[in-house]
């Protein structure tokens, strides 16, 4: 009994070890999710800037379409999110945003430089989407969650099989009850940060995108808006 009981610490060692790659992978993968996030609403400010090198209506067509993209981005695609799906709405302003760019009329060498910083945050807004959605998609699989719940039980398990009768039962049960409470907590760290758009305290929220649509709003007040509040379109 004593040979296998000097397993017992060595199982929960191995356990711990492959916890804690687990957790620092969907802990990378979290801080990517938020990092797009973050460069999409930044590259939607910087459109918006940029747009005011160019002629009246040129402006006001790419900033109003931002504008409705962003919110689209609130109201449809991070509820959408939750559920590892992306947001047709969203998409159907992403080609009314290249048309209001394609249609740019360029007069003054100022401007060329201008359009081409417009293309480079475009890139970085489909960019910051691309990692945003990708995350939001990308789940641990059914196999490590396997090994992750058999190295669990059998972690528990050893803790109970290999208990001290001569100990005194509450002392057994605290043991017992501290080694559950770590398995669990860290089974429940890893399903967070593999949820990094789910509606919990702590996940990521639109908060970079509303402060960006705020923003832009601000700036182009004198902007006819193409769409609602939640960003659907306006009847022609």
């Amino acid at each position: 009994m004593a040979e296998r009981a000097e397993h017992a610490p060595g199982l929960g060692t191995a356990f711990a070890v492959l916890l804690a790659f687990v957790v620092l992978e969907a802990f990378a993968s979290f801080n990517d999710a938020r990092a797009g996030a973050e460069a999409e609403a930044t590259s939607v400010v910087e459109l918006s800037r940029g747009s005011e090198f160019f002629a009246p209506d040129d402006r006001e067509l790419l900033a109003g379409r931002l504008i409705c993209y962003a919110r689209a981005v609130i109201n449809d695609e991070w509820p959408a999110m939750q559920d590892g799906e992306r947001s047709q709405l969203v998409q159907d302003w992403v080609g009314p945003l290249g048309d209001a760019l394609r249609a740019i009329e360029i007069q003054s060498p100022s401007q060329e430089a201008a359009f081409l910083q417009l293309l480079a945050e475009e890139g970085a807004r489909t960019e910051g989407r691309r990692v945003r959605l990708s995350e939001a998609i990308r789940a641990l699989p059914a196999p490590v969650w396997f090994i992750l719940a058999l190295g669990a039980g059998m972690t528990i398990g050893f803790a109970l099989l290999f208990a001290d009768r001569r100990e005194h039962f509450l002392v057994q049960g605290c043991i017992i009850g501290a080694v559950a409470a770590l398995v669990t907590s860290g089974l429940l760290l890893v399903w967070f940060l593999d949820h990094p758009y789910a509606d919990e305290s702590g996940s990521i929220r639109p908060t970079e995108m509303e402060i960006a649509l705020a923003i832009v709003e601000a700036e182009q007040r004198d902007v006819p808006v193409p769409c609602d509040s939640a960003g659907e379109p306006e009847p022609a």
